[in-house]
């Protein structure tokens, strides 16, 4: 049992998954918490020792929404609930954190402690920051786009042009993006009959000398 609960140990502290437990009182005074803390530059004996408490390293501009969320959860008897928010390192350095928080109650339902688990989200919200923002471009660049005469075409290499993509200013035109995205026109189809032939061995010529674009 004893190389059991060592195993168990190792295996938690080498793991990502910060486990701690809080008491009620004043910001939240840390009872355990294990030693893999130390990815975020604490020691075990910071929390324990009452030199830092929980609340003192969660984000300043985070701690009162977090408060407030814990205290409603608690009020309404909530057993648990999941935050994600920004704590300090050590070092002072900003991470967001996935922390999921058991509300413990004894008998009498008061509560005794706040168990966790707290796990680094940093890489993750960068990423979702990050395609939020190639979004925002690909909107603006969108709009630009569908706001000016231009008409861009995305076609296949095959017989007829079918065309792939079609911006919405296609309207200006008579013709509606799903005309050619269903197939039901090909782009050959939107040069005149008279200039068909023309068009098409001069885009052969173009591509067969390793040109990358033509006008």
């Amino acid at each position: 049992m004893k190389q059991f609960d060592i195993n168990l140990e190792s295996l938690i502290n080498s793991s990502p998954v910060v486990i701690f437990l809080c008491g009620t009182g004043k910001n939240w005074p840390v009872e355990l918490i294990t030693e893999n803390i130390r990815q975020f530059g604490y020691e075990v004996d910071d929390f324990i020792s009452g030199r830092i408490r929980y609340l003192d390293i969660i984000h300043p501009e985070d701690r009162e929404e977090v408060c407030a969320e814990i205290l409603r959860c608690s009020e309404e008897g909530f057993p648990e609930l999941t935050q994600e928010y920004r704590i300090l390192t050590a070092s002072g350095h900003t991470h967001w954190v996935e922390v999921k928080v058991l509300i413990r109650r004894d008998e009498k339902g008061h509560i005794k402690h706040y168990q966790g688990t707290l796990c680094d989200a940093t890489q993750r919200k960068e990423a979702e920051a990050s395609m939020q923002k190639a979004l925002k471009r690909n909107n603006e660049l969108k709009n630009v786009i569908n706001s000016s005469p231009v008409i861009v075409f995305l076609c296949q290499p095959e017989e007829g042009w079918p065309v792939e993509f079609v911006s919405e200013n296609v309207t200006q035109m008579g013709y509606t993006t799903e005309d050619f995205t269903s197939g039901k026109i090909r782009y050959i189809d939107f040069v005149h009959p008279d200039d068909r032939e023309y068009f098409q061995a001069e885009v052969a010529r173009f591509s067969r000398e390793g040109y990358t674009d033509c006008t």
